[in-house]
């Protein structure tokens, strides 16, 4: 995952670094990286823990975890339960502030997983994420709760009248916010993902501009 340099409420530089192990670590960029704290937030795995980016807004640190299960192998290779969802942290102490498991909505649909492996997006008051399970989520950056949601599995009709859906959502790339306009790219068929290809745009109903 990519690496955050943020500051404490105290001015110190600090990094925040995300592993597939399931560990988030704050590292004190004064002194040659020398670890602050860590919170161990996923399980971790191959295809575990925290995989293409957080993101911060103020002084939290909003944390995904994959936390897959390997859809291939004939028994779970997992001794502990997944912890697949969206997680906040205090950047000065690492302390949890709020922890959002994912919601299984898969129903036994191939390659189809609750947890986030693509990069997520913070804004004031919300985070957005893509999930596994081809949802685009929004949740309240306060309380983790989840405050709108859409399926871009769903066909729909593109700019050029073809047919397309989305998948799974993954990658480096989160959703973007500009201009009241949110744009979302769904579908990511490697490493047992759900495919998909479609590059969506959401704006704000008429009566909330």
């Amino acid at each position: 995952a990519g690496t955050i340099v943020a500051r404490t409420s105290a001015g110190k530089p600090i990094l925040l670094a995300g592993q597939k192990s399931g560990d988030v670590y704050a590292l004190d960029l004064t002194d040659r990286g020398r670890p602050i704290w860590r919170n161990k937030v996923g399980r971790g795995g191959i295809q575990g823990g925290v995989h293409f980016g957080m993101a911060l807004e103020g002084k939290t640190l909003f944390v995904p975890i994959s936390d897959m299960s390997n859809p291939e192998a004939e028994t779970n290779l997992h001794s502990v339960p997944s912890k697949a969802g969206l997680y906040a942290v205090d950047i000065d102490t690492g302390r949890m502030l709020w922890s959002q498991p994912a919601n299984d909505v898969c129903n036994g649909r191939k390659y189809c997983e609750p947890g986030i492996s693509a990069a997520i997006t913070a804004m004031p008051g919300a985070v957005l994420a893509g999930h596994m399970d081809g949802r685009l989520r929004a949740y309240d950056s306060a309380t983790g709760r989840v405050i709108w949601e859409y399926d871009t599995t769903r066909e729909v009709t593109t700019v050029d009248g073809s047919k397309a859906s989305g998948g799974s959502f993954g990658g480096g790339a989160g959703p973007v916010v500009q201009d009241g306009l949110l744009f979302a790219a769904s579908g990511y068929g490697t490493y047992f993902h759900m495919p998909g290809n479609v590059l969506l745009v959401f704006g704000l109903p008429k009566d909330k501009e």
